[in-house]
């Protein structure tokens, strides 16, 4: 005899990717707060005092939108589509997991080397900044990517911890967006930023 699932039991998609969306963040930013000072140390090293501030600014400018836009992004549509996978049974959970992890990967890898060009426009890479966007940059997100799913379903099944980590994703984003505006060199500098 057939077991009914009660659906109740099972939190809707939306909500799933909503708590797929506000882990990611959450472990995003927490993870990049960890290693942010190392990597704006990192950054800034060779470098003299008004291009250091520049390059250390680039790192926290992309940092900050990865966490704003880049992981919230990232976090509810690729959550979405593994999560209706997996309830289609088109994937396993551990494959859900496994796609989620790579893809957040990527996603980090391809942030690290926006950050590069932006700071070098083609200029050669030294090895400080490839460790900078190592650390501030490639390991938050891909931290964020291979924890998201294993938290998820916790956050997801009650509504008052779905919320608590949608204030905390809020707080986060709040806090990285004020820790680029403290950074934020003199307008006087930011052509110089953007290579103009």
């Amino acid at each position: 005899m057939a077991t009914r699932v009660d659906p109740v039991a099972v939190p809707p998609l939306a909500t799933r990717a909503l708590a797929s969306t506000a882990s990611y963040v959450v472990i995003y930013g927490v993870t990049f707060a960890f290693f942010a000072p190392p990597a704006t140390r990192l950054a800034a090293g060779g470098y003299s005092a008004g291009d250091a501030t520049s390059v250390t600014f680039a790192l926290l400018l992309v940092a900050a939108l990865s966490v704003t836009f880049g992981a919230t992004t990232f976090g509810y549509s690729v959550g979405w589509k593994v999560e209706s996978d997996v309830r289609r049974h088109r994937m396993s959970e551990a494959r859900g997991t496994v796609e989620f992890a790579a893809l957040g990967t990527l996603l980090a890898l391809a942030t690290a080397g926006v950050f590069l060009l932006i700071v070098t426009a083609g200029a050669a890479v030294s090895l400080s900044l490839v460790g900078a966007a190592v650390l501030g940059l490639v390991v938050p997100g891909t931290v964020a990517a291979c924890c998201t799913r294993s938290v998820m379903g916790h956050v997801a099944a009650a509504k008052r911890d779905i919320i608590a980590t949608c204030a905390s994703a809020l707080v986060v984003i709040v806090l990285v967006n004020y820790l680029i505006v403290g950074s934020l060199p003199p307008l006087a500098d930011l052509p110089q930023l953007f290579g103009l």
